[in-house]
């Protein structure tokens, strides 16, 4: 027999069926999302207009579907949850003095679990994913190249951590943070529905959830998004621009400066922690602002939070995209 939910449990698992809601919604518009710029590029190319409108066009055009496809499933969750008490995006511009030391840790660990994710790809034999612009030819102009870094570097960053740190995140905070940065980065991984970078982009949303936590901002979150964007970007540019010897030594240089970078900031982000454990806190932890939320925290115990996490929606949506993850590689085998 179920064990009847206390109230706490039961705004919690409404909490989370409203973002599994708002997730399958996502997962509609991701779907119709690619069927119009697949189409829309069809379209353009049989156009007899200009190659700069035509990349104009492109980019643009795919930047607002993009956002779209972001923006509407967090206005969902505010519809959905209309009955309960929304919390508000952390949008601080004063943070913390240690904020770019975060970053730069944040970065480096990013890039270290991507190195991972690539050796695990290269293992298993998944094919990667070759970074062009979004209509599936590469990025060879200047003109396409500012393009291409608004469309596939900036909006991303803004609408992704809009949704999965401004929304997902700190509604599950009042619940617990480590399950709640658990879970948005699960759900900030499995969206890409990209088998061959799941490891790299949960390991991103951990990262992006730490920040979120340890800053009270969302503009950290969205400026390392930025950037973590941006260099693989320039990434893709170096290979396509240089030769090939040039391109792999410029690439190795970069990300271990990076790295190095990264290391060094956790250091010291490790020396001011211990210098200073012994002096109060300035400010609260962010999941435990108010009397509410330390009781909702306590209320609920981990395990229980993990088991009520898992609810049907949220099931159907972690199935569907872990479905059209594999969704190619499935008609491969079955049609070839």
């Amino acid at each position: 027999m179920a064990r009847e939910r206390t109230p706490a449990e039961q705004e919690y698992r409404a909490t989370v069926n409203h973002i599994a809601f708002s997730m399958l919604i996502f997962e509609a518009l991701f779907t119709v999302f690619g069927i119009v710029i697949s189409v829309a590029g069809s379209v353009l190319d049989q156009m007899a207009i200009g190659h700069i409108w035509k990349s104009l066009i492109r980019e643009l055009g795919y930047g607002v579907l993009y956002a779209c496809v972001f923006v509407i499933p967090a206005f969902c969750f505010y519809l959905f949850s209309q009955k309960q008490k929304n919390v508000q995006v952390q949008c601080e511009t004063l943070v913390p003095a240690e904020t770019a030391l975060y970053l730069l840790a944040g970065l480096a660990v990013i890039f270290a679990t991507a190195q991972i994710n690539a050796a695990l790809v290269g293992f298993f034999s998944v094919s990667p994913v070759v970074v062009d612009n979004v209509f599936g030819t590469q990025v060879t102009t200047n003109t396409q190249l500012v393009l291409t870094i608004v469309t596939t570097a900036l909006v991303p960053a803004f609408v992704e951590e809009f949704l999965f740190r401004g929304v997902v995140l700190s509604h599950l905070l009042r619940y617990g943070k480590t399950t709640a940065v658990l879970f948005s980065a699960l759900l900030f991984g499995i969206m890409h529905q990209n088998a061959a970078q799941l490891l790299y982009a949960v390991a991103a949303g951990l990262v992006l959830g730490f920040i979120y936590l340890k800053t009270r901002s969302i503009w950290p979150c969205v400026l390392l998004h930025f950037f973590n964007n941006f260099l693989s970007l320039i990434q893709a540019i170096l290979a396509e621009r240089l030769p090939p010897a040039t391109a792999y030594w410029a690439l190795a240089i970069m990300q271990g400066m990076i790295f190095l970078f990264g290391v060094a900031a956790a250091v010291l982000l490790i020396l001011r922690q211990k210098a200073d454990h012994s002096e109060p806190p300035v400010r609260a932890p962010l999941a435990l602002e108010s009397d509410e939320a330390a009781r909702g925290s306590a209320s609920i115990a981990f395990g229980r939070r993990v088991q009520l996490f898992f609810s049907a929606p949220m099931i159907v949506f972690l199935a569907v995209c872990v479905l059209m993850m594999f969704l190619p590689t499935l008609l491969t085998l079955l049609l070839f």
